[in-house]
């Protein structure tokens, strides 16, 4: 199963094209403004213009504007390609991958710049909840 994931939550617009767990290709640029404008030529870079069973697109935390813009593209594309979108939250990710890399189980917290002075912050416990 192809899944297309979309990252405009941060000062980068990041796309990337899985099938199953193997990484088909990905697209990645740090351009703090402009998400609305290289979103859909960065999606449409990558292989079969990322057509995708699937879509997991980032709701945050992040920039209330470039969460807005990721949102609407995925949506837009589910719609036309007839396929489930789900938004994924990066702090929980960020903490599994962290776990991930760990010999043992052990409590994660994430924090996270947020601009204009905010910070974002998650406990997470040794089993991955919040």
């Amino acid at each position: 199963m192809r899944t297309l994931v979309i990252d405009t939550a941060t000062r980068a617009c990041s796309v990337a094209l899985f099938d199953g767990n193997d990484l088909v290709s990905a697209q990645h640029e740090v351009i703090g403004r402009g998400h609305a404008e290289r979103l859909l030529p960065l999606i449409a870079a990558l292989p079969d213009s990322g057509k995708a069973d699937q879509i997991f697109v980032n709701v945050g935390p992040g920039s209330f504007t470039g969460i807005r813009v990721g949102v609407a593209a995925a949506k837009a594309l589910g719609l036309a390609w007839h396929i489930d979108v789900q938004g994924y939250g990066c702090l929980p990710l960020i903490a599994a991958m962290a776990r991930a890399q760990m010999a043992e189980p052990l409590a994660v917290d994430v924090i996270m710049t947020g601009g204009h002075g905010e910070y974002f912050f998650e406990a997470f416990a040794a089993d991955g909840q919040s």
